[in-house]
Order: structure tokens, then C-alpha cells, then sequence
């Protein structure tokens, strides 16, 4: 009985998460009435208010979900014991995918992260040993990482923000195009030999 009542109070607040997550990407943060959410969600107001706080907690936890999920998707088949290029080229190719697969998701992150919300991260949804293993690696040479030593943000940019135009695009790119265009990149963040 109580696995079947866990499973349920699962159920509504994914239902609550989900349907948050529809009328952001439709309508934006600012146009996301609690009501429209319950009629959405199939949960009163009262239970909404059960499982969050506030709207601002239904946002919170949605952005560590869709973060979560797309940090595991990124580093699938991924090890450390791979070399560098090969392990950049895997999850640059892997964010290709994820973005493609998970639009509604992107667009919602892409609108938090402009948005001006304060991220609070929750102790469960900072990266895992092998997530920081990854991006100790993936740094900055002068920080011991394998990549040049431009910009945070121009290194974002010329990696993920590449990843995510192009996953936008209607049509989708082949393997060997993908590998061409993952090479190139790496050529231009990666630290000199």
C-alpha cells in the first residue's frame, strides 16, 4: 500500500512539474498562472501548494530536473580514460542529441537562464564526482584543463551554444557531419600542443 501511495504523490508532482514546464515553453515565466498549471496538472491549488512552496519553487525544482537530466545525457558512454578529443567530440555530439530530443526542455532552460531567476542549486542536483571529474578536465590549460585559455562564456559559446543552433535547425545532421563539425570545434577551443 505504501508503494502504490508513493507512487501516486510521484505521479501528481511530475504531473505539476510537467504541466509547468508546457506553459513555459508556451507562454513564458511571466504568463504561467498557478490556475492554468492546476487545470494542466489535474492537481487543486491545495495540492500544488502540497508539493512547492511557490510558483518560484515549481520553477526551481523544473530547472534541476531539465539540468539533471541533460548533465547525464551529455556524459553517456563517456570515461575518463578516453582521450581528450574523443571524449569532447562523444558529448558535443551527445548535446547535439539531447537538444534535438529534448526541445521543450531546451527551451525552457534557455528561458530560465535569461529569465533572471536566481538559481539556488539544491544539494542533490550539483554534479556528481564524475560530472566534476569531466569539467575539471575540460577547463581552461591554465586551470589544468585541456582547453585554451579564452573566456568561460566565448568557450560556451563556440561548444554548447554551436550544439544547440544547430539542433534547432530543421533538418537533422548526419553522424559524419556532426563528427566534422565536432572536430572543427575542438580545433578551436582546445589548448595548443
Amino acid at each position: 500500500m505504501k508503494s502504490v501511495r508513493s507512487k501516486a504523490k510521484t505521479s501528481k508532482r511530475d504531473a505539476i512539474l510537467n504541466a509547468m514546464l508546457d506553459v513555459v515553453v508556451e507562454r513564458g515565466f511571466h504568463e504561467a498562472p498557478m490556475s492554468l498549471i492546476s487545470e494542466r496538472s489535474g492537481a487543486s491549488a491545495g495540492v500544488i501548494y502540497h508539493y512547492f512552496a511557490s510558483k518560484e519553487e515549481i520553477f526551481q525544482t523544473l530547472y534541476e530536473r531539465v539540468l539533471a537530466l541533460k548533465r547525464a545525457s551529455l556524459l553517456e558512454g563517456y570515461s575518463p580514460d578516453m582521450d581528450a578529443k574523443e571524449a569532447f567530440i562523444l558529448v558535443w555530439a551527445n548535446g547535439y542529441h539531447y537538444h534535438r530530443r529534448h526541445l521543450r526542455a531546451m527551451r525552457f532552460l534557455d528561458q530560465y537562464e535569461t529569465a533572471g531567476f536566481v538559481c539556488r542549486p539544491d544539494k542533490d542536483s550539483r554534479p556528481n564526482k564524475r560530472q566534476m571529474a569531466f569539467e575539471r578536465r575540460f577547463r581552461n590549460q591554465s586551470k589544468g584543463g585541456v582547453l585554451n585559455d579564452l573566456p568561460p562564456e566565448v568557450i560556451q559559446d563556440l561548444t554548447f551554444g554551436v550544439v544547440a543552433r544547430l539542433a534547432r535547425q530543421p533538418r537533422k545532421l548526419s553522424a559524419g557531419t556532426l563528427r566534422k563539425v565536432a572536430e572543427k570545434v575542438w580545433e578551436a577551443v582546445r589548448a595548443a600542443d
